[in-house]
């Protein structure tokens, strides 16, 4: 039996986060501050502010993707007020998918200090207890990030496959970032990458990340990133997969490697 925790309508995630979410870069370091004293993530991001047309509702969508995702339980906005996208206009957007959603604004909460010691309460009185249960025959999708198919990622897709997992492939060759914001907004549970030589290891926030190293040069010498070397076979990354969703951090998640990049349209500021 596979173990997970129930988070409401988003189904059966592997992790319990709770998300402070910056709906623009320039509340960044208060959604920092208030995540680190809540045991929150968090994440910079360059959406939010300066974006015009499509892309306005565009953002908005990718912020409730992230906040439906079946690895988060709740979700705190943390707005300065004069952005983009306002953080009470996307808290309603967000609260369709998670209802556990709230949101602070600076500029409405008397500045930095008191939106920290606000956002803080808020956070607390949000991280409703979810409790880990059996999933029975649930599934959990597994997204694979390969620089390239060839007849070991075919075997690979095919073991975990076996397993009795959901497994998504990366679709197009863009950098891991962009795979890994499409394998979240299909409600991904965990990452298997082998990025490129020419890529470094990393994360995505709410998504455990397995990396397995390439061999090259820049992979040697940051071999400390990698959950395993480019000489691992299909039966030890499969037990690495397993024992992730069992809960065992990733590299990327003990280090807090991550960043996002939403999809953009339109040229702006």
């Amino acid at each position: 039996m596979r173990n997970g925790f129930l988070h409401d309508s988003r189904g059966v995630g592997i992790r319990h986060h709770q998300l402070i979410l910056p709906s623009v870069v320039c509340s960044t370091h208060v959604a920092r501050r208030i995540a680190n004293q809540v045991g929150a993530l968090t994440f910079a991001h360059q959406h939010g502010c300066g974006i015009i047309g499509e892309d306005v509702a565009g953002i908005d969508d990718f912020f409730a993707d992230l906040a439906g995702h079946p690895n988060v339980s709740s979700v705190l906005i943390v707005g300065l007020g004069c952005e983009t996208i306002q953080a009470q206009e996307l808290a309603t957007k967000l609260f369709a998918v998670n209802p556990s959603t709230k949101f602070q604004i600076i500029q409405e909460s008397g500045g930095v200090e008191a939106t920290v010691i606000a956002g803080v309460e808020a956070a607390r009185n949000l991280d409703l207890q979810f409790p880990k249960i059996e999933t029975g025959s649930a599934k959990f999708k597994v997204g694979l990030d390969l620089p390239q198919e060839d007849a070991f990622s075919k075997e690979l897709a095919s073991s975990i496959s076996g397993l009795g997992l959901d497994v998504i492939v990366a679709t197009h060759s863009a950098a891991s970032i962009d795979n890994f914001s499409d394998f979240m907004r299909v409600g991904t549970h965990v990452i298997v990458s082998r990025p490129s030589g020419n890529q470094p290891a990393s994360g995505f926030p709410l998504i455990p990340v397995i990396n397995i190293s390439s061999g090259s040069g820049l992979h040697r010498a940051t071999t400390q990133d990698f959950d395993l070397g480019h000489d691992a076979d299909i039966p030890i990354i499969l037990q690495t997969l397993i024992s992730t969703i069992e809960g065992t951090l990733t590299k990327a998640e003990m280090n807090k490697m991550g960043e996002i990049r939403a999809p953009r349209r339109v040229r702006s500021v």
